[in-house]
């Protein structure tokens, strides 16, 4: 009995650890079937930031500083520096500021300024202080029509008093008023007429003698005094020794047109010195005066640069002799003509003495041909009653003049 009761409570007690271990077992894998669950909903949850790691990548290669930078790396912002074209204006010189010419000087055009007359007087400028210049007989030459031989040597017989007040201008360093906008200044040894386009105190003429025969162009022949009027102020000698250059009077009777010969022009109210190749545009200026080499460029000393028709024996004398020449120069802006006369200094000397003076005047020179010159330089001024010659050299049989005469307006 005691054997049952032992067998019944062993079998009782493997029961309830049978129950035991089926809630134990169950209990595991209900943790089983949960787990799977949980870790799958962590696993998507901590793949999300991985989608969304892999998808900003992306938006920062779309956001890279690359395309951004291409903006500051794209020197395409150059085209705002726009400054390079806007430098152009920089190479083209501004405007000459309008000056009143009659208050400059060597030094500069302001009227506040002193300036020390010099002591010396400078051989090298010809004048013939002492005894005024008289005129040539030539029975050849085509005689004046607008004065009488006693008015012609009453206007060159200068007085004392005159011929001291030349000095005294000489030796001032300042400019002289000729009429307003026209000016005669002495600067580093030559003459120099200094004229404001701009003005209408006076007019500018090629003079010319009548040419009635094409053969007459190579054999007409006139003195400067062919050139006085009473209006006269100042008078130049122009083309070489015959009329085979690019010569046309302010009437508009053209004499001769040489191809390839520079000129000095006045086309549609605006002066300019070229070479001109072509009849036509010849034909459309209203007055030109022919001579030539040109020797500045753009500013600066350049003998010759468009290969005017000169021989080489020519081109060499004018560059390299020390004779008197006459030359006329523009400024880059058309505003100022400057005539110059000098002896003793070659053409790249006399060309330093026009940009010098330019320069201190705030007149930028741009370009400069020869006229006439040696025995036929001529340039006379006007002071008073008198038509005063600049250099002490007989008055020279020549082909025509530069000639600045009083406006009649």
């Amino acid at each position: 009995m005691l054997h049952y009761k032992h067998a019944k409570l062993s079998i009782l007690s493997l029961i309830v650890a049978a129950i035991a271990l089926i809630i134990i077992l169950s209990g595991f894998l209900q943790d089983e079937f949960v787990a799977p669950s949980v870790s799958l909903v962590t696993a998507t949850a901590s793949r999300q930031p991985a989608t969304t790691v892999t998808t900003r990548p992306s938006e920062t290669l779309v956001f890279t500083p690359t395309p951004s930078q291409t903006p500051t790396k794209t020197p395409t912002a150059t085209p705002t520096n726009t400054a390079m074209p806007t430098n152009t204006p920089t190479l083209t010189p501004t405007p000459t500021p309008t000056l009143d010419l009659a208050h400059c000087t060597v030094v500069n055009c302001d009227p506040q300024q002193t300036i020390k007359p010099l002591n010396y007087f400078p051989a090298s400028l010809l004048l013939n202080i002492n005894t005024p210049q008289r005129r040539t007989d030539c029975t050849e030459c085509t005689p004046n029509q607008r004065m009488s031989e006693a008015e012609l040597n009453a206007l060159v017989g200068a007085d004392a008093p005159t011929m001291i007040q030349l000095r005294r201008i000489v030796l001032s360093q300042r400019a002289f008023v000729l009429a307003p906008g026209v000016v005669y200044i002495t600067f580093n040894d030559a003459h120099h007429v200094v004229i404001d386009l701009q003005q209408q105190s006076y007019k500018l003429r090629n003079i010319l003698p009548p040419i009635t025969r094409p053969e007459q162009r190579r054999v007409a022949r006139i003195t400067p005094s062919y050139c006085f009027s009473p209006d006269s102020l100042v008078i130049t000698t122009g083309d070489y020794y015959a009329l085979d250059g690019t010569n046309k009077s302010e009437t508009g009777q053209e004499l001769f047109f040489h191809l390839g010969r520079a000129t000095l022009f006045d086309l549609n109210g605006q002066f300019e010195i070229d070479v001109v190749r072509q009849a036509e545009r010849y034909h459309q200026t209203s007055v030109a005066w022919g001579g030539g080499p040109i020797f500045l460029w753009q500013g600066q000393y350049n003998f010759n640069p468009l290969n005017e028709w000169f021989t080489p024996e020519n081109l060499n004398h004018y560059r390299n002799t020390k004779w008197a020449k006459i030359t006329v120069a523009l400024s880059t802006d058309h505003k100022y003509l400057m005539l110059s006369l000098s002896y003793d200094k070659t053409l790249a000397e006399h060309a330093q003495t026009i940009l010098d003076l330019g320069h201190r005047w705030g007149i930028e020179m741009d370009k400069a041909m020869r006229f006439d010159g040696s025995e036929n330089a001529y340039m006379a001024i006007r002071l008073g009653d008198y038509l005063v010659p600049l250099l002490w050299i007989e008055e020279p049989i020549i082909v025509n003049c530069f000639a600045i005469e009083k406006s009649e307006k």
